[in-house]
């Protein structure tokens, strides 16, 4: 390309390089190939994302590498060293003075290179622009409505991969071309499955992600696979187990150092014998309700903040089986069984997200919940075994069942929901079955509770 400048400037136009090292390589870059043109540096590899250019190690191995590696040795260059993202690919876009794309080509694999001649072509006037609209899919739409009306009574066939497969055919694809990079998204059990998932795809989508995890180790590991997978270095961690009070209560000043934009509420367990926290909590409500709770009290102000913040909490179809519990919510009278606290546990989570969304009504917070479907995680294998091996063949993918917690976080068309619940970016109702309805006092009553556990102190 830049023994064809000459060319590309008699045609009206200018050859921009952008490159993912720092600024110094860059300099040194201009100087050895001797540029004159406008060299910009992207190191959060924003415009690669929103280019849509490919990344990964699988594309390193091209055989045109070593060709291209002798090549270049041949003409005396030198590879002394790799700076910015190795396994970024690029590209080469011609973009008219009115914003038009007459030409654009991704590399597939390494030393992949469009011929010079195309691009010369897309520079000559009259070129016509291409179309870059998302293309409508009416009838694939109209299909998924109809099969949902059919597959979504059975809950089997709309909680699992099938549901998802049909739901998606509604989906509206520009939803998640967004660019986050002024947006600040924490998670919490963001060191696996949905969590994980959710935090992968944010960081994809350019935000700062904050994985808010129980283990420094697991933590850590996560951190750095999605900055590998996704070359976005704003990734960072958190260490905080969300059932310990204490511990939220000294690390929310951090937290709410920097505005928040995003808050998911993922962390969950699903525990075998009944287990007590410091402050004398069921594990299982403090970790799905009571901590989540008092983290959002505290991040109110940060959250309030934002223009346009997102509080998601991610519930489960479980919930549907079970009613509010009172009467003895923290298992001190029942025999403990961990599949009803996980159920009661969500249950109570869709109604605080319904009295958090209007205890934020006049701001510009919005909190919803959601449930994943039926997904293959390690918390599923784990905890349920009898059901993984009966239903492995069709559970969701850990990313199906984040979609909808991406799509609430990210999605501009989701800002205008608040104290709602959704499967697969879609309104549902809260009761399948009648005897689970909570009356106003006794959401009134779970609001009281859940703030007392909250103000508990250890002993």
């Amino acid at each position: 390309m830049r023994d064809h400048v000459d060319e590309i400037r008699a045609r009206g136009a200018e050859l921009v390089i952008v490159g993912n090292g720092a600024a110094n390589f860059a300099a040194a870059f201009r100087e050895d190939f001797d540029l004159d043109g406008p060299l910009l540096i992207d190191p959060e590899l924003r415009a690669y994302r929103a280019a849509g250019l490919r990344r990964g190690r699988v594309e390193l191995l091209s055989p045109r590498l070593p060709v291209n590696a002798i090549r270049a040795l041949a003409g005396g260059q030198r590879q002394t060293g790799v700076e910015g993202d190795a396994w970024q690919l690029g590209g080469v876009f011609v973009i008219r003075p009115d914003g038009a794309l007459t030409y654009r080509y991704a590399s597939r694999e390494a030393g992949d290179h469009p011929p010079v001649d195309d691009i010369l072509e897309a520079l000559e006037p009259g070129t016509p622009a291409l179309d870059e609209s998302t293309p409508e899919r009416p009838f694939a739409k109209a299909i998924g409505r109809a099969l949902s009306r059919v597959l979504d009574p059975t809950i089997v066939a709309s909680f699992d991969r099938t549901g998802f497969r049909v739901h998606s055919l509604t989906f509206d694809p520009s939803d998640l071309d967004v660019d986050l990079g002024d947006r600040r998204c924490l998670v919490t059990g963001a060191n696996g499955g949905l969590g994980y998932e959710t935090s992968l795809a944010l960081a994809d989508l350019g935000a700062h992600v904050v994985l808010v995890c129980r283990s420094r180790e697991r933590g850590e590991e996560a951190r750095d696979r999605i900055i590998e997978q996704t070359g976005n270095r704003r990734v960072e961690l958190e260490v905080l187990d969300v059932s310990d009070l204490a511990a939220i209560r000294e690390r929310a000043p951090k937290l709410a150092g920097d505005r928040v934009d995003v808050l998911v509420h993922n962390a969950g367990a699903l525990l075998d014998e009944r287990e007590e926290t410091a402050e004398g909590l069921e594990a299982t409500l403090a970790t799905h309700v009571v901590g989540p709770h008092l983290l959002t009290r505290l991040l109110r102000p940060a959250l309030c903040a934002s223009d346009d913040a997102r509080v998601v909490w991610v519930s489960s179809g479980g919930m549907y089986t079970r009613r509010v519990e009172l009467d003895d919510p923290l298992w001190t009278e029942r025999d403990f069984d961990g599949t009803t606290a996980y159920a009661e546990a969500k249950r109570a989570q869709v109604i605080l997200s319904e009295m958090w969304a209007e205890k934020f009504h006049g701001t510009s917070v919005r909190v919803n919940a959601m449930h994943p479907g039926w997904a293959d995680t390690k918390g599923v294998r784990d905890s349920l075994p009898v059901f993984y091996k009966i239903t492995q063949a069709i559970l969701r993918t850990p990313a199906e069942g984040a979609d909808t917690v991406v799509w609430l976080a990210a999605a501009e068309r989701a800002g205008k929901f608040r104290g709602r619940f959704f499967l697969d970016r879609k309104p549902r109702g809260t009761h399948l079955l009648p005897f689970t309805r909570e009356s106003e006092d006794e959401r009134r009553e779970l609001w009281r509770r859940v703030e007392g556990w909250a103000d508990a102190k250890a002993p």
